[in-house]
């Protein structure tokens, strides 16, 4: 009995499904005449082509896969090889005759790195390279089909070789026997899902002519069928089959999804020489273009999620086989041009922690990869494609311009019990072990200060000056409270702010603002502090004239008006400045009552950065 996904290819004759439904029995057979019925009979659609035979596999298959050729397991390619490569290929071949208009010796094209209304990119084949003289941007021919294809350098140099007939080295007879049997394998494979996919494209159309069960579910998901033609959707034995391509746009793969209630709900082909699920990425091929030229891409969490997306005009969205990701996908992400990914996860505790675990199995990766990620939140119960379909594209815009950049999201994740329970002794026992454990795992750098920061001030401690010493300070005042005396330091310990690190200064002014907001006994000697951010001077203007408007005690944080008061008039200002005061007004409610209980510690640090005392 064949598997309804694979559609019983004949290498090795396993049961293709995922991992949640392997060893299930019972599943339909994927004959052609499966797919014709699901179709609604004969006569019922489209007539399509004539089944294909099934190949014989190579006797490799029949047992077990070909090993990898051994110049994959090299640690580099042989300069010898490279440079045969960059003698041979040319560039002009790799542009189809009809995009290339001769222009002098060589010939100009579109560039595919921006906008580009009129051709810009230069083929020279005499330095035989491509070079845009507007964006600046240029490739040899390896580099062009790493760009292009998405292909790795080893990867473009062996399928350049190849065109160009070189001979790829390697180390016995054996080993190149197993390359060519690889292959002629991935060859095999190809031309049979290719027949899969226009097998299974054909059967949905005529169920969509027919008004069938595939009709019924697109319509409910609301999917078009212009957009299941442009996706080359297909049907069969009553699972809408979804292809799986590379960025090239060859299909290697299906993902099943019920029709009927039959469990697993989505079965994805097993793994071969072409199906490996941490390296491919849904959508990618049609994502591609957009991703390049906006630098970010959108991941969400299932392949419909990524057509959807792309209907309501999303075109950079795209999905791995389940919630995790690998470093392999996210190297097939740059190799496209992004620079920022964001994760739109469904608004429930299951896409909370999908996310966390991504995060989690990620944060090695993307520190120091030069690709930001950033967590875009949708309100709760919320998914996607739901709040497209609900309340239009503008709904997942709002989050997507307001996603955090991961730290800032998991510290907040880890932070969230105290905004519950601040006082529980338990609950910040737990956030300060699981802070230490985060920590841990963040090398030296900027990414782990900011976080020692921002938990040093939601769990209650007083940040540590960096100089070592504690200097003398004077009495300041509007503190309420009397400062007891300091021991008295060198005047090295506290340089004028002159002399000050700039970034230094500008964290320290972010820090007062932050406070003025948290501490009502620190807002006169604030409101006069002497601000040199001109964002953080007008933001500190506004925070001073709200102020002046409330009357009353303050009892506590909670009942502080200030920040409400602030929050409302945002929207009237110009968006720098509204952003940042939004931002400063949903600080954390416990780190808010601590500043509140207790700022002196706070606004010492501030001042001894923004206004030393000098002895």
């Amino acid at each position: 009995m064949s598997n309804p996904i694979n559609g019983g290819n004949g290498v090795g004759q396993r049961p293709v499904v995922s991992q949640r439904g392997a060893g299930r029995k019972g599943a339909p057979d994927a004959a052609p005449c499966a797919a014709k019925t699901a179709a609604g009979g004969p006569g019922s659609g489209p007539k399509r082509p004539p089944a294909p035979s099934r190949p014989q596999s190579p006797p490799q298959a029949q047992s077990r896969q070909p090993k990898p050729p051994a110049h994959q397991h090299s640690s580099a390619l042989p300069d010898s090889l490279i440079e045969a490569v960059r003698s041979q290929a040319r560039n002009a071949d790799l542009f189809p005759l009809s995009e290339l208009r001769r222009s002098g010796s060589g010939f100009l094209a579109t560039c595919p790195w921006h906008q580009d209304r009129r051709p810009s990119l230069t083929v020279n084949p005499e330095r035989n390279r491509v070079h845009c003289f507007v964006c600046n941007r240029g490739a040899d021919p390896i580099a062009w089909l790493e760009d292009r294809q998405g292909l790795s350098f080893r990867e473009a140099v062996e399928e350049l070789a190849r065109r160009y007939a070189i001979a790829l080295p390697e180390q016995d007879p054996e080993a190149a026997a197993r390359a060519e049997a690889e292959h002629q394998e991935r060859q095999r494979l190809r031309h049979w899902r290719s027949q899969q996919q226009e097998e299974f494209h054909q059967a949905l159309l005529s169920d969509l002519q027919a008004s069938g069960p595939a009709a019924l579910y697109l319509q409910q998901r609301g999917i078009s069928p212009d957009t299941a033609i442009t996706w080359r959707l297909g049907l069969n034995a009553q699972r809408l089959m979804l292809p799986i391509r590379d960025g090239q746009g060859r299909c290697c793969g299906f993902s099943g999804r019920s029709l009927n209630g039959e469990e697993p709900k989505y079965r994805n082909s097993s793994a071969d020489l072409l199906f490996q699920k941490s390296q491919l990425l849904f959508g990618l091929d049609q994502a591609a273009a957009a991703i390049n030229s906006t630098g970010e891409a959108l991941l969400v969490e299932g392949p419909l999620d990524v057509i959807q997306l792309h209907q309501a005009g999303f075109s950079n969205a795209v999905a791995a086989m389940g919630t995790s990701l690998s470093a392999e996908q996210l190297q097939l992400l740059q190799r496209r041009g992004a620079r920022r990914l964001l994760v739109v996860f469904d608004g429930d505790g299951a896409g909370r922690s999908a996310t966390g675990k991504l995060i989690a199995g990620l944060r090695s990766a993307l520190i120091g990869s030069g690709l930001e990620l950033a967590v875009v939140e949708l309100p709760t119960g919320t998914d996607p494609d739901g709040l497209i379909r609900s309340h239009g594209p503008d709904a997942l815009r709002r989050p997507i311009e307001q996603a955090r950049h991961w730290l800032q999201w998991e510290l907040d994740q880890l932070l969230a019990p105290l905004n519950a329970d601040a006082d529980n002794l338990s609950v910040l026992q737990r956030c300060e072990a699981r802070a230490r454990g985060l920590l841990a795992v963040l090398p030296p750098g900027a990414l782990r200060e900011r976080a020692e920061r921002r938990l040093q001030e939601a769990l209650g401690l007083v940040p540590q000056l960096h100089h070592g010493v504690q200097p003398h300070r004077a009495k300041r005042p509007g503190l309420g409270r009397p400062q007891a005396q300091q021991p008295q330091a060198s005047p090295a310990a506290s340089p004028p702010p002159a002399h000050r690190d700039a970034a230094q200064i500008e964290r320290a002014e972010y820090r007062a603002l932050r406070l003025f907001l948290c501490s009502p006994v620190c807002r006169d000697p604030l409101a006069v502090l002497v601000v040199r951010n001109d964002l953080y001077r007008r933001a500190q203007q506004c925070l001073v004239q709200v102020h002046q408007r409330i009357t009353g005690p303050i009892a506590s944080a909670q009942e502080d008006p200030l920040p409400r008061s602030v929050l409302a008039i945002c929207p009237q200002l110009e968006p720098h400045l509204g952003q940042l005061l939004e931002r400063l007004c949903s600080l954390d409610l416990g780190v808010r009552d601590t500043l509140f209980r207790q700022p002196e510690g706070e606004m010492m640090a501030i001042l001894d950065v923004l206004e030393p005392v000098v002895v």
